[in-house]
């Protein structure tokens, strides 16, 4: 009999690093099905980053279409605009209000 609580602390210490196994592996598969929903769910065309929000990527086409210019900046303005939008800004700026 003086073995007796030697082997049941041996058991629940036993019994512990088993449960703590299977918790591990629990948040494995819960980070596992998160990540499978996320692919199936998510639209093709966003992109989830860090913190859990996605974000919409849209080609130059949409940009274009939904800002009404061009991002690259290739479309510049003709000197002569410049010139006028110039002309308009001090205009502005000389204006007595």
């Amino acid at each position: 009999m003086d073995w007796l609580p030697y082997i049941i602390i041996f058991l629940l210490v036993g019994l512990y690093a088993r449960l703590w196994f299977v918790v591990r592996d629990m948040k494995c598969i819960h980070d596992l099905v998160h990540d499978l929903h996320d692919h199936v769910f998510m639209e093709t065309d966003e992109v989830q980053v860090n913190d859990g929000e996605n974000f919409h990527i849209m080609g130059l086409e949409e940009f274009k279409d939904r800002f009404g210019f061009d991002p690259r900046g290739e479309e510049t303005p003709s000197t002569d605009e410049k010139k006028a939008s110039a002309s308009e800004i001090d205009a502005w700026d000389n204006a007595k209000v």
